[in-house]
């Protein structure tokens, strides 16, 4: 359990209808989100042949010779993806790599997560917080730093923490709260201490400990400060937008260029504050710059990666899979990595009322999803096999030595790549799904199922938008029907479409749970949880989220997510359509590399000199 006290120092999620183009789709937590991401593909590119190489090489050296300044060109990172983000705006929506950058190197919480263990948090903004109870507190204390200073150079001030946690209480955010886990926030104060006075170490500071409230008991009560950003009230008030554009936080890096195609973050400390004491590795230092670049062609991100113009290609295009990676000098310059994020494609069943409320019958519906010919119609990567909305995968590296020796017979599933589903299993899942109606005494009349109450009738509800829910929802609908189900289409807004879902009043809606890695998914699932919208109540279910909440250690987590995952595909409450996986590609250049969410950790990442990128071009 997390200490009554906790010394100082100095060390997304959504609900949402699948469907709609990419770019509002994440949170804090890593959520059910808003959008179905469009898969582009860029076409084929040559191999470069050599005197294409040693061109580049011989460019590299003249850039080095002519830079003169502490910026030098092969002191840059540059991370190519799909989109750049069109705001950092901390405080709202933000897209996953958005995201990854605010958290870790533009903004800063009272707290921060940490994967080590409870309490999951370490101090950030804050040098001490209390817990009252200390255990499932309902009430944190949290002393705001001396010394804090925003960007611009003014100082972090108690109203700025005021206005950014009282931000989360207005009302028009009450279903962002419990988005975020926040759904028992009460209120919000900056008081002069704890009661029974500070911890050892600490002191009384007239309006300087933040206090948060909760209305009920809260066991990952500093883990949830730790996505409750700071940000300054006077830029950010009645202007979020704007600020997005510009933001302003206390990172370790500043935004200094967010542009439609850009965005250019450079290391940052406070006027007359020494930088941190970096351990230099092995011929290694730190990015003078973080550059984000748009790059939606497949086949242009290839060639930038050959010449060494971009480190890191945040997806390869599944038209590039696997053949671009048994290119000869790709295995002794660069590293692979399947990864597999929190998103799922989910086909959400109300268990209150409705024929599909029946076990036996969402068994019906889950066997005949035509799962191998989706992958095929929209042109992803293999999908993982799971069976429950729990992210159970961690991201691993390709084997790029076997697909080099396996050359034009390299195909996915070898190497580390994931494996294309069995079409077989469709068809095999389509009988179980006639056979068990018949066995049900759904008798098949002029290809509609009926019994003497009626037709076999499932409302499938979903946006409406065009792009991959539409082709999901209608591959659904025809498999379906081809057993013998009616399945008419409610399509609507989405904010609409929620407030049906919540009252119950909904069959089966397709939504894509969007979540971090190690989400707390207690408010979807738990038979309390503010956002339980399939009305699944389960003793062995609830008993796994709340040991999941109270888990000490990470071994705990793990296997209190293995629980969730296996009660969820027990039950099924969803039936997971689609779990997309991607293939990232990067510099061997690039070191210190860790995964958080499927994303690189951005703060930890480090370079080797260009010199050595230059030699692997001339002998790769």
């Amino acid at each position: 359990m997390p200490p009554a006290s906790w010394p100082g120092g100095t060390s997304r999620r959504t609900l949402g209808g699948a469907g709609s183009r990419a770019g509002a789709a994440r949170a804090r937590a890593w959520w059910w989100a808003l959008a179905l991401a469009l898969v582009g593909c860029g076409g084929d590119d040559d191999v470069p042949d050599a005197t294409e190489t040693a061109e580049a090489a011989d460019r590299f050296e003249e850039e080095i010779a002519e830079a003169t300044s502490t910026d030098r060109i092969d002191r840059r990172l540059v991370i190519a993806v799909r989109r750049v983000p069109d705001t950092l705006d901390p405080l709202g929506d933000l897209e996953p790599w958005g995201a990854r950058v605010a958290e870790d190197l533009v903004f800063e919480g009272l707290t921060r997560r940490v994967d080590t263990g409870a309490p999951w948090a370490e101090p950030a903004l804050a040098d001490a917080c209390v817990l009252r109870p200390t255990v499932d507190p309902r009430d944190v204390y949290c002393h705001l730093r001396d010394g804090a200073v925003f960007h611009d150079g003014d100082p972090v001030t108690s109203e700025d923490v005021l206005y950014s946690l009282d931000w989360w209480l207005d009302p028009r955010r009450a279903t962002m709260r419990q988005r975020t886990g926040l759904g028992g926030l009460r209120r919000v104060e900056m008081v002069d201490g704890p009661p029974g006075g500070p911890p050892p170490g600490s002191k009384r500071d007239p309006g300087r400990w933040a206090h948060v409230s909760f209305s009920r008991p809260e066991p990952l009560a500093l883990e949830l400060l730790a996505d409750l950003y700071i940000v300054p009230r006077a830029d950010h008030r009645g202007r979020p937008r704007a600020f997005g554009r510009a933001p302003i936080g206390t990172g370790p890096m500043r935004v200094t260029a967010l542009e439609p195609e850009r965005l250019v973050l450079e290391p940052w400390v406070p006027e007359g504050t020494e930088p941190p004491a970096v351990e230099e590795g092995a011929g290694t230092f730190a990015p003078s710059r973080i550059v984000l670049r748009e790059m939606p062609d497949g086949s242009e991100v290839l060639t930038a990666m050959r010449r060494g113009d971009v480190h890191i290609a945040a997806e390869l295009s599944p038209a590039h899979v696997p053949e671009e990676l048994t290119r000869p000098g790709t295995a002794p310059r660069f590293r692979a990595y399947v990864l597999s994020p929190a998103r799922f494609d989910v086909l959400l069943y109300n268990l209150r009322r409705g024929e599909q409320a029946g076990p036996q019958l969402r068994g019906v519906l889950d066997d005949a999803i035509p799962r191998a010919a989706l992958a095929d119609a929209l042109g992803d990567l293999p999908s993982l096999p799971v069976a429950a909305p729990v992210d159970l995968a961690d991201p691993h590296e390709i084997d790029l030595v076997a697909l080099l020796s396996a050359g034009v017979s390299a195909r996915l599933g070898m190497a580390g790549l994931p494996a294309p589903q069995d079409a077989s299993l469709d068809d095999a899942g389509k009988a179980r799904a006639i056979a068990t109606l018949d066995g049900l005494d759904w008798v098949l009349e002029r290809g509609v199922r009926r019994r003497a109450t009626g037709s076999l009738r499932i409302v499938l509800m979903w946006s409406g938008e065009a792009g991959d829910g539409r082709t999901i929802a209608h591959a659904v609908r025809d498999a379906w029907r081809e057993v013998g189900i009616l399945v008419p289409f409610a399509t609507a807004g989405w904010a609409y479409l929620l407030t049906l879902m919540r009252k119950g009043e909904f069959d089966v809606a397709l939504v894509r749970m969007a979540e971090r890695s190690d989400a707390d998914l207690y408010p979807y699932f738990h038979s309390r949880g503010d956002l339980n919208i399939a009305g699944v109540t389960d003793v062995a279910l609830d008993g796994a989220l709340e040991a999941y909440r109270a888990a000490a250690t990470p071994s705990d987590r793990d296997a209190a997510k293995q629980a969730v995952a296996d009660r969820l595909a027990a039950l099924r409450v969803g039936s997971v359509v689609r779990a997309p996986t991607q293939v990232m590609m990067v510099s061997k250049r690039v070191q210190g590399l860790e995964f958080v969410d499927d994303l690189p950790r951005l703060g930890s990442l480090r370079l080797t000199p260009i010199e050595t990128w230059i030699l692997g071009q001339r002998t790769g």
